[in-house]
């Protein structure tokens, strides 16, 4: 009998025009926008609504020193979450 973690997922890439989105985005200073885009391409929701909570208390507070601890958290499990899913994460990542 097979099981289901034995099955191997292959891996995809992420589109380029998605990665020079990225970063454009960090060329520019916006961070946490680019965060976001990435875990839109996860199509991950709780890390999609963390980074929107993220990014509204940066508006609202009008500074990130605070929020910093906040973020660094969130970007573990974005990385997890990226390098499991895209072959190409060092692109990814090094675009951030």
């Amino acid at each position: 009998m097979i099981k289901l973690k034995n099955i191997i997922t292959e891996k995809k890439d992420l589109d380029a025009k998605t990665i020079q989105a990225v970063a454009k985005m960090t060329d520019s200073n916006a961070h946490n926008y680019a965060r976001l885009e990435l875990a839109q391409a996860l199509r991950n929701k709780k890390l999609e609504k963390a980074y929107q909570s993220l990014i509204f208390l940066h508006q609202y507070i009008g500074q990130m020193n605070e929020l910093v601890s906040a973020r660094t958290k969130l970007d573990k499990w974005l990385e997890s979450h990226l390098r499991k899913t895209y072959s190409n994460f060092d692109e990814i990542w090094g675009a951030l």
